[in-house]
């Protein structure tokens, strides 16, 4: 289909209307002495519309003798007319060619810079890392360094980046990477140290490894108190300390609790807006409006980044940022005590998760409510964990 156009358009080709009691008659004479027409319209009171090529538009006089209809030319397309129209303008095709050039030029340079990091200190890290390297904005591609190069820079001067690579799509250099997990600290073995625990629970399992156990499976245990101790006694009397080193698990119970509505709020746009419209002109930006003064008492905010561009990848490095405010107005929804439990629940069991240990096996939760009000109920829920809770304390000799 898009060759076909495109055939179609290089070769012209003109819009004709065909009227008078032959036209069947006028499409089949075409058809027999091979005269290109296409894009047969719907016949109407004022006859039906065709499509023919340029080339074959002369032909057609005898045609419309015998058969006795009349023609009006309503369009003329193709490249054929545009190229006989511009002769007639100078200035255009002058003008065409100047931009032509310019667009050449300017895909010979980068634009635009995508780093894909939500983390604004590791963004300004790669950015000013990219720009020693020589990629920034109105850099000459093919005085870039190689990839490799580029790699190279940017892991000599950033932190935690284990992996780096800048790509060059059209106008647009777009910044990958990949960061290192820390490095654990180093443990100095000869300095002696004491387990206590984190937290409240009771003891499920102990694994010592060195030092001396200070309680047993089944022992209540709170937050501070000593499980391994550093300090071991010796048989002459004397004692002796080392560096403690074990895992004590034990059971954990936390416990949130909330109010949560037995409805919910849907936001209605109620068609009012503001928009405020900031240039971006390379790495500059230029605002529209002097404040974000924003006088709606609820709303919704839309962000939306346009690019100017030639083409799929040949950004010119202008772009516009614009923020919308919508005003909202917000509808109470009822919804069951089933739904309103779910909701609860998903909330305090994020809530929860904030204070886990890492490693936490969960072994039981429960949940419980009671009514507040007609509109509101308290949630309260208990989850059941099994914790590594042992902290290593150095102590002074």
């Amino acid at each position: 289909m898009f060759f076909n156009k495109l055939f179609h358009f290089v070769k012209g080709y003109v819009i004709i209307n065909v009227s008078g009691l032959n036209i069947e008659r006028f499409l089949y004479m075409c058809a027999k002495r091979s005269i290109g027409i296409f894009n047969i319209g719907k016949r109407i009171d004022k006859g039906v519309n065709i499509c023919i090529n340029l080339s074959d538009f002369k032909k057609i006089r005898p045609v419309v003798y015998k058969s006795k209809v009349r023609i009006c030319i309503l369009k003329k397309c193709g490249l054929p007319f545009f190229i006989n129209k511009a002769k007639k303008r100078r200035a255009l095709i002058v003008g065409m060619l100047v931009l032509s050039v310019l667009c050449f030029v300017s895909s010979e340079f980068i634009w635009s810079i995508e780093v894909n990091s939500e983390d604004e200190t590791v963004t300004k890290e790669l950015l000013e890392a990219i720009d020693i390297a020589g990629v920034k904005i109105g850099a000459y591609k093919p005085m870039l360094p190689d990839g490799e190069k580029i790699k190279s820079i940017i892991m000599n001067n950033t932190d935690n980046i284990v992996w780096a690579w800048v790509y060059i799509k059209g106008t647009k250099a777009c910044v990958n990477f990949k960061e290192g997990i820390p490095a654990p600290d180093v443990v100095d073995w000869s300095v002696p140290c004491d387990i206590v625990a984190m937290r409240d629970g009771i003891i499920k399992e102990i694994v010592e490894k060195n030092g001396e156990a200070r309680v047993e499976v089944g022992d209540t245990v709170q937050k501070g108190e000593l499980l391994i101790a550093g300090t071991l006694s010796m048989p002459d009397s004397t004692y002796k300390t080392v560096h403690s080193i074990g895992d004590i698990y034990a059971r954990v119970w936390h416990e949130k609790s909330g109010e949560y509505k037995l409805h919910i709020n849907n936001d209605i746009k109620t068609g009012k807006k503001k928009d405020f419209i900031t240039l971006k002109l390379f790495s500059k930006c230029f605002d529209f409006f002097v404040s974000e003064n924003v006088d709606f008492k609820e709303y919704s905010i839309d962000e939306r980044l346009s690019e100017l561009k030639l083409g799929k990848d040949n950004f010119l490095g202008v772009g516009f940022y614009r923020k919308t405010y919508n005003e909202i107005e917000k509808e109470k929804v009822k919804i069951s005590l089933e739904e309103t439990l779910r909701i609860a629940q998903n909330d305090l069991e994020m809530r929860i998760s904030k204070e886990l240990m890492p490693g936490s096996v969960l072994s039981d939760k429960k949940i419980v409510y009671e009514q507040i009000d007609d509109e509101t109920i308290k949630v309260t829920m208990t989850m059941e964990f099994i914790e590594q809770i042992g902290k290593k304390v150095p102590f002074n000799l």
